[in-house]
This record gives C-alpha cells, sequence and structure tokens, in this order.
C-alpha cells in the first residue's frame, strides 16, 4: 500500500472515530481525551526522557488520566494538593535515582502543563448550561467538542492547501521549512468562513465561533511549530506510530493541545 492509501486511509478511521466518540456520549467522549492524553504523555516522555526514570513516567501518565477524569469526583483544592504531592514523590523519585538529573523534574512536571490541563480543561468547558435559567441544569454539550476538533482539521487543511498554491515567505523557517504567511494568512481566513457554517450547524452563537476560530489558527499554528521545534531538539521526525502515514498522538493534537486553553476559555467567557 503507498503512502497516499495509507495516509488517507487511517485518516478516515482516525476522524470518524473523533467524530463518534464525541458524539456518543459522555463517557465515550472522557475516554477519548484520555487515550489522546495517554498516547500523547508516553510519546513526549519517550522523547524526552528514553527510558530514564520508566516508574516516574507511568506515574505520571496514570495522574493524568486522574486530572481529566477529575470533574466527577474531586475538587479544585484536592486537584492542586494531589499535584503538589506527585512534585514531592517525583523530587524523591529523581534524587533516589542513579541518574539524579534535575531537568528530569522539569521534564516531567511538564508534561502536564503541556498535554493533560489543556485536555481537562477542554472537558471541563464542554459542558454548559442547558438554558439560561439559574436553575438551568449543567449538561454536556458534545458539538462544542466538536467544534473545536473541526476547526483545527480546517486550519491545518486550509493553511496546508494555501501554502502549496501560493506560499513563498516562510513562517519560521529554521523550525518548520514547510509553513508559509500566505498558507497562515490564507488558512486563517477560510476557517473563520467555516466558522460560520460551524456556528450554523452547530447552534453557536457567530461572533463567538469567529473569535474561537481566530485563536485556533493562531495558538494551532504556535502549537504546530513548538512541536516542530521539540522533534528539532531531539532530532526525530515523528512522535510516534501508532497512526500509519501520520506520525504519533503528539503529531496530530500538538496544535489542539496549544489551542485549547484559549478557545476553551473563550467558551467559558462567552457562552
Amino acid at each position: 500500500m503507498n503512502n497516499f492509501w495509507q495516509r488517507a486511509i487511517t485518516g478516515a478511521v482516525f476522524v470518524g472515530a473523533i467524530v463518534g466518540l464525541t458524539l456518543y456520549s459522555q463517557l465515550t467522549f472522557l475516554i477519548l481525551l484520555m487515550a489522546i492524553g495517554a498516547g500523547a504523555m508516553f510519546e513526549y516522555y519517550r522523547i524526552v526522557l528514553h527510558k530514564q526514570y520508566s516508574a516516574l513516567q507511568t506515574l505520571y501518565i496514570f495522574a493524568g488520566l486522574a486530572l481529566i477524569a477529575s470533574r466527577h469526583w474531586l475538587e479544585p483544592q484536592l486537584v492542586l494538593q494531589g499535584i503538589t504531592l506527585l512534585f514531592a514523590i517525583t523530587a524523591i523519585g529523581v534524587l533516589l535515582s542513579k541518574h539524579r538529573h534535575w531537568k528530569a523534574i522539569g521534564y516531567l512536571v511538564s508534561g502536564l502543563f503541556y498535554i493533560v490541563l489543556p485536555l481537562t480543561l477542554f472537558y471541563y468547558n464542554s459542558f454548559q448550561k442547558d438554558g439560561f435559567s439559574e436553575y438551568a441544569d449543567v449538561v454536556f454539550k458534545p458539538l462544542l467538542a466538536l467544534n473545536l476538533f473541526i476547526l483545527i482539521w480546517c486550519s491545518d487543511t486550509f493553511a496546508y492547501l494555501c501554502g502549496r498554491a501560493f506560499g513563498k515567505r516562510k513562517l519560521f523557517e529554521s523550525v518548520s521549512p514547510k509553513k508559509t504567511w500566505e498558507g497562515f494568512i490564507g488558512g486563517g481566513i477560510l476557517t473563520m468562513g467555516a466558522s460560520f457554517a460551524l456556528a450554523y450547524f452547530f447552534h453557536i452563537p457567530f461572533g463567538v465561533n469567529v473569535v474561537v476560530a481566530l485563536l485556533t489558527v493562531i495558538f494551532g499554528t504556535l502549537g504546530d511549530l513548538v512541536e516542530s521545534m521539540l522533534k528539532r531538539e531531539f532530532n526525530i521526525k515523528d512522535s510516534g506510530t501508532i497512526l500509519p502515514g501520520h506520525g504519533g498522538m503528539l503529531d496530530r493534537f500538538d496544535a489542539l493541545i496549544i489551542a485549547l486553553p484559549f478557545t476553551t476559555m473563550c467558551y467559558y467567557l462567552m457562552l
């Protein structure tokens, strides 16, 4: 099977799984986010730590999964206490290991901030009041979640197409030689255009979704550049091989992860 068909089949299955798991139920959406979190953290730690501190890597992955699901069973104060305790355990674990690299603590903790906290915000802010009454129930709104996935896909696809067609001026050549200003600007305009259609079908205020689309383009592109910088520093091509033809989880969700704190905050403030 050539690379084109491999990418096409993987992409179709990938998109179908995300749409299905997001729309089916609150539980399947949570499982989806936990799978993204676990896969991306595993790849990130493998890149920056290799096989060192494997027990602490495993501890952080399970702690990350617990944090993503914490909306249902932990108070915010307990979450902060848990993170503090985790840091203390990490310091002790690194001190007792044979490597004793201070930077390992930073790498382990950064996995939570880089990957887990954005996904946790995504899950929290996919719940909104069902109506405008002060007594309205807070319910899961899967279309809000799906909207963010689709906007990321639009941003990536439109930027790629515009870059191929019109790209001349490099956006950040030392980090990602293929990205251009023409792709970034053209992709942004088309993504904001697509946000109107999504707003109509998903019953999201038009103004809100245009702002969300703009944030997606800006910070999604930043997410791509951040992961490109990570891979260049550690001299790797892909973060993993779990998605044939597309790389790893971190490769596929790098833009989403960095965009989420901004787009979900927009939901929180404007809806």
